[in-house]
């Protein structure tokens, strides 16, 4: 059992003071110390109490008396609180794992969607259009939609020194034009017949026929141009990996079984593209495709937030009626997150052993996914 109590002792140096200083507590009335907060906080997000609720927490605790109101406004303030300990626990949870050197300039943000149905009667589904820092595990933009709103970069602003990486739905001649209307680089994985390429002879560059040469886990990757939709030329790099073969015929195999169940015809042409991890960048040649291709797997992090937001951590639940909760609570779960994951590597699960398990934080591998269904599962009570 992982008591909310464990968690506070957790929390990083100056916690309290980061909280002062970014004038979340003030006044001091009802609330009048950040522990007092960060507790309160933690039942919310983790037990799923209503704002009632913590209310009534807060009286039998004699931390104060309080209305719902009050505390929903506090809580709003915490954002930027929650990423900042995200980012002190990110640091202490991978302590084996640093920033590579030719990432260094840049914000890495991987950026995916997912649908989230709501509990209770109503069962209403709607997009979280999401995207985090990568390297500092917080999170820096959310948007949520409808299922009319489609998964596209546009729903982000981006700025300079931001690096994008997103899959195949992003890779698209509006996902590119847009980062580079924001300033910014990214790294997108193609799908077949994504969009066309030409080289600066003006001839039509087929994707295909550049990598059938490629042996298995060889990198390649060449340049060209695409035109955006006002026609302006954007130049473009594109890098590719083949799979091991064993990762090919895992991969036949599967879209052959997805083919079945939809009941559609799968093409040659679709076959032997999912031969390839193939990426279009704006990233100098001074990176090599090699790098490209790794900092891509990185994106498989932000897959694996949404797994154990969904999953373990009753995501959603997430409260959508104002804009500030929202942003919140999905920091707040991030945090949550964090807590765990640094929990699970100072748990010892034999009375023999004398070392402490190491966590691979990261998870970048694309090809392989793990199996999420099968994670640590922690059992969250009040403390």
């Amino acid at each position: 059992m992982v008591a909310i109590s464990q968690m506070i002792t957790l929390m990083p140096d100056g916690y309290e003071e980061q909280c002062r200083e970014m004038g979340i507590i003030q006044r001091r009335r009802a609330i009048k110390k950040p522990a007092d907060l960060m507790l309160l906080n933690l039942y919310h997000l983790v037990n799923g109490c209503t704002l009632n609720e913590i209310s009534e927490v807060g009286r039998l605790t004699k931390i104060g008396e309080y209305s719902d109101v009050a505390y929903m406004k506090k809580f709003e303030k915490c954002t930027r609180w929650f990423q900042w300990v995200s980012a002190q626990l990110a640091t202490t949870a991978v302590a084996d794992y640093t920033k590579p050197a030719y990432l260094k300039e840049y914000r890495v943000l991987g950026y995916d969607g997912t649908m989230v149905v709501e509990k209770g009667r109503s069962g209403r589904s709607y997009w979280l259009h999401y995207c985090i820092d990568i390297f500092k595990m917080s999170s820096v933009f959310h948007r949520i939609t409808n299922q009319d709103v489609g998964e596209t970069l546009l729903n982000c602003t981006f700025q300079k020194g931001d690096l994008v990486t997103g899959d195949r739905i992003y890779g698209t001649i509006k996902g590119i034009t847009h980062c580079v209307e924001c300033g910014a680089d990214y790294i997108l994985r193609l799908k077949t017949n994504c969009f066309t390429i030409w080289d600066a002879h003006g001839n039509k560059i087929d994707i295909l026929d550049q990598l059938r040469d490629m042996d298995y886990e060889e990198s390649k990757g060449f340049t060209g141009y695409i035109c955006s939709k006002d026609g302006k030329r954007i130049s473009i790099r594109i890098c590719a990996k083949r799979k091991t073969k064993e990762a090919c015929e895992a991969t036949a195999k599967k879209l052959q079984r997805r083919a079945t169940r939809k009941q559609e015809r799968l093409t040659e042409e679709t076959k032997q593209m999912n031969e390839y991890i193939v990426v279009a960048t704006s990233l100098p040649a001074e990176i090599s495709d090699a790098d490209i291709l790794e900092t891509y797997r990185y994106r498989w992090q932000v897959e694996c937030y949404f797994k154990r937001l969904k999953s373990i951590m009753d995501f959603g639940d997430l409260p959508k009626k104002r804009n500030e909760s929202s942003l919140a609570w999905l920091n707040g779960k991030i945090m949550v997150a964090l807590l765990m994951e640094l929990i699970l590597t100072k748990g010892s699960f034999s009375p023999q052993r004398t070392h402490e398990p190491k966590t691979e934080y990261m998870e970048r591998n694309q090809d392989d996914q793990p199996d999420l269904t099968n994670e640590h599962s922690v059992i969250i009570c009040s403390g």
